[in-house]
């Protein structure tokens, strides 16, 4: 028997009394709209993942409520995050596209031999990391209920005389392509290669989070996760250059991981997407962002702890993203 209190569901109605004595306010949102969006639009969790970005009273009679926090800011911030969720989504994806186009080039200039690279980055993994890869690739092209229906085909036609290239590219996952990129950069002695791969990765861990819908802006905090890892000296010489000078709040906001993969995914578009057409999506996209962004900023707590996170990413955007005319 588990030692876990069990714990009943709550009406919408009760979650809504719920908020309301922690302080939450009900004027820019009924109580009875605010029970209707946590029954049908979005589920109290996510919707309320933004409360901690609100102070509470240290003390006094209000000890431990929310100070300034309306429900209908936590729609707006909900709303808001999906703008910016979306948008970054989107550049993630191009980013690891050009990215792989880009790799495919430099082996082309290299003069490699299309299957030789290919083997030779599966014989340098350790035996684990080489038949996990082997494996993967095996049960996907094989049928059975684990058959990859978009990939499958392709991968049973090279399954037994090796993988090319070309090939390899389209069927590995973006974490597998991270790590390809790192030998390559070792194996053509390219140290700015080596610094790319860091930041890939970045863009890779939030490329995870958006297409996985995970919630972005209640991370825009001094007390969320922090990297563990110094920003890749090609990106801090970019922002620096493009006028986002080496301050003491530039430091602090890309100590937060959130921010850290933002950024990274921004310097990827702006080094990696250099079609006009694709430069032109991105900005329109991260146009939407700053109209969203803009849009919340008189409902963020009033200690501008939230809207100094909007500020820095709007800098981000104005030097990789900037609106085209």
């Amino acid at each position: 028997m588990s030692s876990v209190a069990d714990k009943k569901l709550r009406t919408a109605e009760q979650l809504v009394a719920h908020l309301k004595s922690r302080g939450v306010a009900f004027e820019l949102c009924s109580e009875a709209d605010a029970a209707d969006y946590l029954a049908t639009a979005n589920n109290y969790l996510r919707a309320c993942s933004y409360r901690k970005l609100y102070p509470v009273h240290a003390e006094g009679p209000k000890e431990g409520k929310y100070i300034g926090l309306d429900f209908g800011a936590l729609i707006k911030l909900s709303s808001v995050d999906r703008v910016l969720r979306t948008a970054l989504r989107d550049i993630a994806l191009d980013v690891e596209h050009f990215a792989r186009v880009r790799l495919l080039d430099r082996a082309v200039a290299e003069g490699e031999d299309g299957y030789a690279i290919v083997s030779d980055y599966l014989d340098d993994l350790d035996s684990r990391n080489r038949s996990r890869v082997v494996s993967g690739l095996l049960w996907r092209g094989k049928p059975g209920d684990s058959y990859d229906e978009y990939s499958g085909d392709l991968i049973a036609h090279y399954m037994d005389e090796g993988y090319p290239l070309w090939v390899f590219l389209e069927v590995i996952e973006f974490g597998r392509f991270c790590d390809l990129w790192l030998f390559c950069a070792k194996r053509w002695d390219d140290h700015s290669m080596v610094v790319s791969h860091y930041w890939l990765k970045s863009i890779k861990a939030l490329r995870n989070s958006v297409c996985h819908n995970s919630c972005i802006i209640n991370g825009f905090s001094s007390c969320s996760d922090r990297v563990n890892f110094r920003t890749p000296d090609d990106m801090l010489s970019s922002m620096s250059l493009l006028g986002l000078k080496n301050t003491k709040s530039r430091r602090s906001k890309l100590r937060n991981l959130r921010v850290a993969h933002i950024a990274a995914a921004l310097y990827g578009s702006y080094e990696f997407c250099k079609r006009a057409s694709t430069r032109f999506r991105h900005a329109d996209a991260m146009d939407s962002v700053r109209r969203a962004l803009d849009e919340v900023r008189p409902i963020c707590p009033a200690d501008g702890s939230l809207a100094s996170y909007f500020d820095f990413i709007m800098k981000l955007i104005d030097i990789w993203a900037p609106k085209q005319t």
